[in-house]
């Protein structure tokens, strides 16, 4: 049970699929070894925009009977702010996504088994996440994967150009703390109790076929869940930066660099049960 929250945690920075949060809610600091604070939570103005390449990731969930697997690339990962209005900042996302995948859905109408191939110049990815202000947290994702894919459907043998749309929208209970601002060397903390449902809707053959399918998962509060380390030099394909390593304590599931001077993530790995990710800053228009 406690890795599925990290698994969920890649799903949402590769499929970017959960979402609608009650409210905003501040996480308890468990520690703080320095009264030292570096750097203070960045302010995003409409039009800035990062671009990662996600080298590598895999997605990879099997609930109830329920399966869906991916394993693939992202180019030109481009993420824009287009929103700044509130308490939030609204970001939009696009994508060039590559990938082999397998999904099997059910319901008591009909059964899908669907494996095939994404390619880049047939298949679009986009969504929008929101943000707090005050920290930067996952507050709402939603996406869409959408295109047509040389897929095989059970039981027809051989595979045929089918037009689809994948679209994931989620629930959390409470927003992600992926940061807790200020940052400084050796601050800690925590996980908040969390019930995550990840709302998924395949249809496809011009929306002959539309099943809906839901993950759903809870975790426990969970204190010293995340570490700020220290702030490191690291060269990225966008170039080299200074940046906060911020990782998870226990378990060493996952690891990803926050760069002061460009107000976002630089890196990210992750490897968990569920899935895998590896990326990194491409480029971006606030150097």
């Amino acid at each position: 049970m406690k890795t599925k929250i990290l698994g969920i945690m890649v799903c949402m920075l590769v499929m970017l699929s959960v979402a609608a949060v009650a409210g905003p809610t501040k996480i308890k600091q468990i520690s703080n070894e320095t009264t030292s604070f570096d750097d203070d939570v960045p302010t995003w103005n409409d039009g800035d925009s990062w671009t990662y390449t996600i080298n590598n990731f895999t997605v990879d969930y099997d609930v109830s009977g329920q399966r869906m697997f991916m394993d693939g690339k992202i180019d030109d990962f481009e993420w824009t702010v287009d929103g700044t209005s509130g308490s939030t900042y609204e970001v939009d996302f696009k994508g060039k996504l590559t990938a082999d995948y397998e999904i099997y859905l059910s319901s008591p109408s009909m059964t899908l088994w669907v494996t095939g191939t994404f390619k880049p110049a047939l298949t679009r990815i986009t969504g929008t996440i929101t943000f707090t202000k005050s920290d930067l947290e996952i507050e709402d994702v939603s996406a869409e994967i959408k295109g047509i894919t040389m897929a095989k459907i059970s039981p027809i043998p051989i595979p045929l150009p089918i037009p689809f749309k994948l679209t994931l929208n989620g629930d959390l209970s409470t927003v992600f703390p992926i940061f807790d601002f200020p940052l400084s060397t050796l601050k800690t903390w925590s996980l908040p109790d969390i019930d995550i449902e990840m709302n998924v809707q395949m249809g496809g053959i011009f929306g002959l076929i539309k099943i809906p399918v839901t993950f759903q998962t809870h975790y426990s509060w969970m204190p010293l869940a995340f570490w700020c380390w220290s702030k490191e030099s690291i060269t990225v394909e966008a170039g080299p930066f200074d940046a906060w390593r911020i990782s998870s304590i226990i378990g060493g599931f996952f690891e990803y660099y926050y760069a002061p001077s460009v107000g976002n993530l630089v890196k990210i790995d992750a490897t968990m049960p569920n899935g895998n990710i590896h990326g990194e800053l491409k480029s971006t228009n606030r150097i």
